[in-house]
């Protein structure tokens, strides 16, 4: 998995650094679909998800890392209409790359069984008492 993990790592780098190279100087009055630059909250927001993604791929936890990779794809395309047009193919290329790149292998888990210890002897209850009955301790 180290070798995975480092090339997910050098992808959703990569993937965070595009979103705030592509946000840019965001917020432009000019439409969004004639904008040169990512609105900045979704760049903030998009590179956040990236950075998310590379902690629980460098943890070791595939799965979650697939889990968010996805989420961060979906999100990509949802937005594509506020997504300048010269920024769409490279951010879903990437987006895209990091998605397919993992892999959910999940953890073998092991079960831990307690060591058996030998049960211990019980002593004898003392006057011969075996404590069945309701006496409430008296005895007759």
């Amino acid at each position: 998995m180290a070798g995975t993990s480092r090339s997910v790592l050098r992808t959703a780098s990569a993937a965070a650094v595009v979103l705030l190279v592509a946000a840019g100087c965001g917020g432009s009055a000019r439409p969004h679909s004639t904008a040169r630059a990512l609105p900045r909250e979704l760049a903030r927001t998009w590179a956040s998800q990236a950075d998310a993604v590379a902690t629980a791929a460098a943890a070791g936890n595939s799965c979650r890392a697939q889990q968010l990779a996805g989420s961060l794809r979906d999100e990509i395309i949802t937005a594509e209409g506020k997504i300048p047009t010269r920024l769409r193919q490279p951010l879903l290329v990437g987006v895209n790359s990091l998605a397919d790149r993992i892999v959910c292998k999940p953890v073998a888990v092991t079960p831990q069984h307690p060591p058996k210890h030998p049960k211990a002897p019980t002593a004898p209850e003392p006057h011969g008492h075996h404590g069945h009955g309701n006496d409430k301790g008296k005895h007759q």
